[in-house]
């Protein structure tokens, strides 16, 4: 084989395989909630996937794109999904609450961006609805202390994540009512997702005695 013609063939295997390392270490599951309206329950809004949320999550827009949420867009989040609506845990105002997301294929790492006021705890279980065995326990820390009077109550956004030990099928979040924003959800992975055709899927708080107007800073009411 003439060797012009032998070192086309190596240099193209090893691109082709440099391609598949690549398509292989982005295979998280990147869910942006794109479609999902302001004030809309996301319930099964993932439900083709096995995914679904406890009956007390909703999405929120922006104000500044339209929506009733008082958070800045897109801040810290990959430049394509800058758009994505946020999540919220609904209840009572100065009350604690404990939302649920299920994923009854398992996974094993997470990452998720968050904004929040006050600090917030997840708990990872290894059975669906917050049973079995915890896997792991992450602290959410407030992020938002520097907002200044001129931005949206919310202004920062910090990235969040953990590779586990174990197979999970839920998360907890639990905190003050209204005073959690959560955006761009990786599975099965703990950086964000890489948006590929072949890979990516696209469909389409408070503390108790913190104040009533604190609490719900994060809603326009």
């Amino acid at each position: 084989m003439p060797r012009r013609a032998c070192n086309t063939l190596v240099l193209s295997f090893l691109l082709l395989s440099g391609i598949t390392l690549a398509h292989a270490n982005s295979r998280g599951e990147l869910l942006t909630f794109g479609g999902l309206q302001n004030m809309q329950q996301v319930g099964t809004f993932y439900g083709n996937m096995g995914i679904n949320f406890s009956s007390n999550f909703y999405g929120l827009r922006a104000s500044s794109l339209g929506g009733g949420g008082n958070f800045t867009p897109g801040s810290g989040l990959g430049s394509g999904y800058q758009g994505s609506p946020a999540l919220f845990i609904e209840g009572a105002t100065g009350s604690m609450v404990t939302g649920t997301m299920n994923v009854t294929s398992g996974f094993t790492a997470f990452q998720f961006f968050y904004t929040a006021a006050f600090q917030q705890t997840v708990n990872i279980w290894s059975g669906t609805n917050g049973s079995g065995t915890l896997l792991a326990t992450l602290i959410l820390s407030p992020n938002n202390g520097g907002c200044t009077s001129t931005q949206a109550a919310y202004c920062n956004w910090t990235s969040a994540g953990l590779n586990l030990s174990g197979t999970a099928q839920s998360l907890t979040f639990t905190g003050g009512a209204n005073g959690l924003g959560i955006a761009d959800i990786t599975l099965n992975s703990s950086k964000t997702a890489i948006p590929e055709p072949s890979s990516f899927y696209l469909l389409g708080t408070g503390l108790v005695g913190a104040g009533l107007a604190s609490i719900r800073r994060f809603l326009h009411v």
